[in-house]
């Protein structure tokens, strides 16, 4: 009975083991980049979202001022820095795929470069539900990055 038992102990943990695995190699299917409407976050608290209602998942939009393309150039180069690595982009939409070094876990960091000056923004963990606050870090860490680079002055300077 007691090895019967503690075979399947180990079938469950290998189990959950091999499924942590899948979730965090295949990419979601629920990205902007896959169904064209920017998503929220599910229930698990292991993601942030500048469309969240409640405040577990929510985060402020970024802001920009100039044009969008200048902006998503700038957001590439500073999710770069981070040691993100660009999945996807399109007109006004960059898709970053972080590795939490410890486990090489994947997190997904998605934004969308709004025409108005705000940058949509959500970060969600592929696989767990708790990320022990890594994603709004990395959203913070994101914006005090994003905030930091000189963005282009809107007027322009008169030469002599």
């Amino acid at each position: 009975m007691m090895k019967t038992l503690l075979k399947l102990i180990v079938l469950a943990i290998l189990v959950t083991i091999g499924v942590g695995m899948y979730r965090t190699i295949v990419q979601p299917d629920d990205l902007y980049a896959t169904t064209g409407n920017f998503p929220g976050c599910p229930a698990r608290p292991s993601c942030v979202s500048s469309l969240a209602k409640d405040d577990v998942h929510r985060v402020a939009a970024l802001a920009y001022t100039g044009d969008a393309l200048t902006a998503v150039s700038m957001l590439r180069e500073v999710i770069e820095r981070m040691g993100g690595k660009i999945e996807h982009e399109s007109a006004g939409y960059l898709h970053a795929v972080f590795v939490v070094t410890q486990l090489k876990l994947r997190d997904d960091l998605e934004l969308l470069v709004l025409p108005e000056g705000a940058i949509e923004v959500r970060s969600i963990s592929r696989f767990g539900t708790r990320d022990f606050g890594k994603n709004r870090e990395r959203v913070e860490e994101l914006r005090r990055a994003f905030e930091a680079v000189p963005q282009p002055s809107s007027t322009i300077e008169p030469q002599n």
